[in-house]
């Protein structure tokens, strides 16, 4: 069940929520996978990057970085021209749950489907339903294309109908359909930002459950959707704009997921986190049933 809140603290958090946005904008775009995407010019290469860096975004920050620069300086400046063409990298590397095997797999994949249906959206749009048809479907494709499932595979690519936040796949819709703002892309048009559901990390999980946006404790796809519609409160139009700037507060070690006096003081979300006041309880590192590889 989401968390009610008084009209006057949900109004001040909206505002607060806005000026967060405004200081955690384009110049943060370093600390994000995001950042590969917008290497590119044109919106094909800008698509398939995107797709990539959101499906491998996962783990140490450090190591996803390094792994991805080498991914993408093999794929070379127009990595969906490549893929489509049917190139292959050489000696592709391998990334913790991805063998080497599973990463040129996907890789060909990706490329089978820019080949068939000319470009990402055209596939995730020839699906019926909804957005979380359409998603569903849009994953199984790509599996199918891929070819046989290994354990790389299936965790690189989950099904969003087992019931998880599915949070790289909505990373990756997030990056694709928000309008450009300097931060995503806005190269799709089949979806509108107020179809999004927000991409839970394990700080935006924290983050959800300190302000109230969720009562939750397992951040699945109920936690995601919750968290979202007391989002969209705020801005109906485009609830997954704070997604960002969330994140950033634990990306950028600016919230433990406890009381530390020497952060809460200089944060503005302290009059509305239940962890603002000394002496509060902290949540727990990651919340119940938290899985980074979901």
């Amino acid at each position: 069940m989401r968390a009610k809140r008084r009209p006057e603290k949900t109004s001040g958090l909206a505002s607060t929520l806005e000026g967060l946005v405004s200081l955690r904008g384009p110049a943060f775009l370093h600390s994000d996978p995001l950042r590969f995407a917008h290497r590119y010019k044109n919106e094909s290469d800008r698509e398939i990057a995107a797709l990539i860096a959101a499906l491998f975004a996962y783990g140490n920050v450090k190591a996803m970085g390094a792994f991805l620069e080498a991914l993408f300086s093999s794929l070379g400046p127009h990595p969906a021209a490549f893929l489509r063409g049917g190139g292959k990298i050489k000696s592709a590397p391998g990334y913790r749950f991805q063998k080497p095997s599973d990463v040129s797999a996907f890789l060909r994949g990706a490329g089978l489907t820019l080949k068939e249906y000319g470009s990402l959206e055209s596939a995730f749009c020839s699906a019926e339903g909804g957005p979380e048809e359409k998603l569903e479907a849009f994953a199984r494709l790509l599996r199918s294309k891929a070819g046989a499932m290994t354990p790389g595979l299936s965790q690189l690519m989950p099904l969003p109908s087992t019931g998880s936040a599915s949070k790289r796949w909505r990373l990756f819709l997030r990056w694709v359909v928000r309008p450009n703002d300097g931060l995503d892309l806005g190269i799709w048009r089949c979806l509108s930002p107020s179809q999004l559901i927000i991409p839970v990390d394990v700080h935006v999980a924290r983050l959800s459950r300190a302000l109230g946006l969720t009562t939750r404790a397992t951040p699945d796809a109920r936690f995601a959707m919750e968290a979202t519609a007391a989002l969209a409160r705020f801005c109906p139009e485009d609830p997954t704009r704070y997604d960002f700037a969330l994140a950033r507060l634990g990306i950028l070690k600016e919230c433990k997921g406890r009381h530390v006096e020497e952060l809460c003081s200089k944060c503005s979300l302290r009059p509305h986190c239940v962890l603002g006041n000394a002496g509060a309880a902290g949540l727990s590192p990651a919340p119940k049933g938290w899985s980074e590889n979901k």
